[in-house]
């Protein structure tokens, strides 16, 4: 019996020396990944801090400065679902730290420290966005040096693909609560150079321009599609983005979700749930959002991306629980990168993306990005620029205009109207600031077309704060007007102005898209004022080029033979003939192929143009101009114009509707349709002596009006060898021939 009585008692013991700590487990709460010390909560907003715990629990959240002396408090419950938010009033902005407690049940539970508070903004998008400091120009060096950021930096860096059921391997078809591996770091943390590089500078310029810490929430991942980042809901929510997503086969039903089988890139939602609702009860000041890469290669329209970058908008701002309005978003044109279509579909993206800025321009603010060097280190590869902190300033500089108020202008300077008048196109823009200028003193960047849509470059001057003129002496009658619409026309030069000096570039546009028959790409050669040229191709050719070549000669850009502009080409010849060649190839397989960036079509140009200057003593002749077509076939169009030495400009203008296959100047004339697909051009000189000295410059093309048909008049007269001889005389009697039946 007393051993009996004995047991009962251990076991009564041991149960109640177990109970306060089950009662306890059951009643302490846990924060959840994303909240830890260091991290910064939005000032002058209520600073909400979430987790788990047990139903019913009481959540108290206690604000203590660096005196310990409390500042704020909130209370909560833990809900139903067994999941609380507990909020306090956040105070200004400030490198004050504090230490935050977590109280359940009047328990102690989890404690943050160094918590300050100032501007946070969400940094998302796709892998430009991703792209790490220690990559960018000048994260590079800091990351060589260790150089330790500053600790008012405050960056909550969340996983690229964060673990579901705890692994990488699965995605959920719902928003998850928490994000695990999510982790606050200052910039004195070394691990913050895995940080966006877009995010850092964009930062880095707000904690000089505000003196209040700056916080990032760091989410981007590379490759998505802007579908991955909208939650079911708002897509279900919206009759005509979830028609688009159903007409383009992209929408997954809840019950076709598979959580082994998905893509992490484009799949609806996907991102949204393992990142964005999660991060939901933070108060934010905005986000800067670089993406769109993703889409383009899908075929998006510009019209379906406005509808879900509107859709994105205005879920985030419900989701954030942002107040006054639409929560802002400044976001960036795409860099050059060739898609396809000859990269017009870039430049269409990015001029929708102008229009979607218009859409709602009190939250909106688009960066223009065309002038940006697109150099990169071949780790990164083509489509990623090492050029981010241009990219950041500028955000900046439109997050101190739009959300802060330090700038009347906020946003890439757009079309406003334009108007056709006495032979020229006059435009005006919105977003100037203190007025349009350019950096230098001839504008570049424009094309002008007339009825036959052939777009050709133009002359450009501006004529008010607001407003420029376009005419070229080649579109007599202009329709049409575009500006920096190619995939790589980084020589366009107009920007708005602020009271700082420059601000941000003119956006590309056209004037009236009913005219696009054939669009100019920019010939920075035919200016002869840049000794070397970037082009953007792949990944292994991208670079700088010389802009000409020659053969017998030596050539350099010279200002004392500029015709127009700041420079012209000085070609001293080394021999009796010799000729200048426009770099327009790269070697691939020891074949030339042409740079996709150099507009290979000739064909709907009628004239060819430039002016020569001989600095000489002896006339000099130009013989013509030779074009390559391939391996096989060239064309020549002669002229044998004669350049007298007197040190005067004189125009030389070339047919290219007579056209000689093999330089068979008595062979059959061929038209310019034959000239569709050109790579190479070489403009031939020559004289009685050696030492020819010749300015070069100003090369324009006139587009065709009317067709032209091939020439039978080929002069035996003209005929120079046997060939040329049997070759006239063959033409003749074709030329008789079909004389017959007209």
């Amino acid at each position: 019996m007393i051993k009996k009585i004995i047991s009962v008692l251990l076991v009564l013991s041991m149960v109640f020396a177990f109970m306060p700590a089950a009662f306890a487990e059951e009643a302490t709460a846990k924060l959840y990944t994303f909240f830890g010390d260091g991290m910064l909560f939005k000032q002058n907003e209520e600073a909400v801090i979430s987790g788990t715990g047990k139903a019913g629990s009481k959540i108290v959240s206690e604000l203590y400065n660096a005196d310990n002396s409390l500042v704020e408090s909130g209370e909560a419950t833990v809900s139903a679902d067994g999941t609380f938010a507990v909020a306090f009033d956040a105070p200004a902005g400030g490198y004050d730290e504090y230490t935050v407690v977590l109280k359940c049940n009047d328990a102690e539970f989890a404690k943050l420290k160094n918590v300050v508070f100032g501007e946070l903004w969400i940094a998302n998008g796709q892998s430009n966005m991703q792209y790490p400091l220690a990559q960018a120009k000048r994260g590079r060096e800091m990351f060589a040096n260790q150089q330790k950021l500053s600790k008012n930096l405050r960056v909550l860096l969340v996983p690229a693909i964060p673990e579901y059921k705890g692994s990488v391997e699965l995605a959920p078809v719902d928003p998850q609560p928490d994000i695990p591996g999510a982790q606050w770091v200052t910039g004195e943390n070394p691990v913050v150079y895995s940080m966006s590089a877009v995010a850092y500078f964009f930062a880095e310029e707000l904690l000089e321009e505000l003196d209040v810490p700056v916080g990032i929430l760091n989410v981007s991942l590379g490759g998505t599609s802007i579908a991955s980042w909208i939650s079911r809901e708002a897509i279900d929510d919206d009759a005509q983005v979830k028609n688009d997503f159903v007409s383009s086969g992209d929408y997954i039903e809840k019950s076709e979700w598979n959580e082994k089988n998905f893509n992490i890139s484009i799949d609806m939602t996907i991102n949204y749930n393992l990142k964005m609702e999660a991060l939901k009860n933070f108060r934010v000041s905005g986000m800067i959002w670089y993406q769109g890469e993703s889409d383009i290669m899908m075929g998006w329209s510009g019209e379906r991306y406005a509808r879900a970058f509107d859709l994105m908008q205005r879920s985030y701002t419900e989701l954030y629980n942002y107040q006054d309005g639409l929560m802002p978003i400044i976001y960036t044109q795409l860099a050059p990168y060739y898609y396809s279509d000859g990269g017009y579909n870039l430049t269409n993206m990015n001029i929708a993306f102008t229009d979607i800025q218009k859409q709602r321009p009190e939250s909106r603010a688009v960066v223009s990005v065309n002038d940006i060097p697109v150099t990169f280190i071949p780790e990164a590869g083509l489509i990623h620029p090492e050029s981010k902190e241009e990219i950041s300033d500028r955000m900046a500089y439109a997050a101190m205009g739009m959300v802060y108020g330090e700038y009347e202008t906020y946003t890439a300077p757009t079309l406003k109207d334009a108007e056709i008048k006495d032979g020229s196109i006059y435009v005006s823009f919105n977003n100037i600031g203190n007025g349009i200028k350019s950096k230098g003193d001839t504008v570049y960047g424009f094309a002008l077309c007339g009825k036959d849509g052939v777009y050709v470059q133009a002359n450009a001057e501006i004529i008010g704060e607001n407003s420029v003129r376009i005419w070229s002496e080649n579109v007599p009658d202009p329709c049409s007007a575009s500006y920096a619409y190619c995939v790589s026309n980084q020589r366009a030069n107009l920007y708005a102005t602020d009271k700082n000096g420059f601000a941000m570039p003119v956006s590309p546009f056209v004037t009236d898209k009913n005219y696009c028959t054939h669009f100019y790409k920019d010939k920075i050669w035919a200016d002869c004022e840049d000794e070397f040229i970037w082009h953007t191709e792949t990944d292994a050719v991208s670079k700088f080029y010389p802009s000409w070549t020659a053969e017998n000669a030596d050539i350099s850009a010279s200002a004392n033979d500029a015709y127009s502009g700041e420079k012209g080409m000085n070609i001293k010849a080394k021999d009796k003939s010799f000729s200048v060649t426009p770099v327009l190839t790269y070697e691939d397989d020891g074949k030339a192929t042409a740079f996709f960036d150099t507009d290979t079509d000739y064909s709907d140009y009628s004239e060819m143009s430039f002016y020569v200057k001989n600095n000489g003593k002896t006339d000099a002749v130009f013989e013509g101009v030779k074009f390559t077509k391939d391996l096989v076939a060239w064309y020549s169009a002669f002229s044998g114009e004669v350049i007298p030495a007197d040190g005067e400009w004189h125009k030389i203008t070339v047919n290219l509707n007579r056209v000689n296959l093999f330089g068979n100047e008595c062979g059959f004339g061929y038209t310019n349709e034959r000239l569709d697909n050109v790579i190479n051009l070489e403009f031939m000189f020559s004289s009685s002596e050696e030492n020819s000295d010749i300015g070069f410059d100003c090369i324009r093309f006139t587009p065709s009006t009317e067709k032209v048909s091939a020439g039978f008049d080929a002069d035996i007269a003209d005929a120079d060898t046997p060939f040329e001889f049997v070759s006239a005389l063959f033409v003749r009697f074709i030329g008789l021939f079909a004389n017959l039946f007209n």
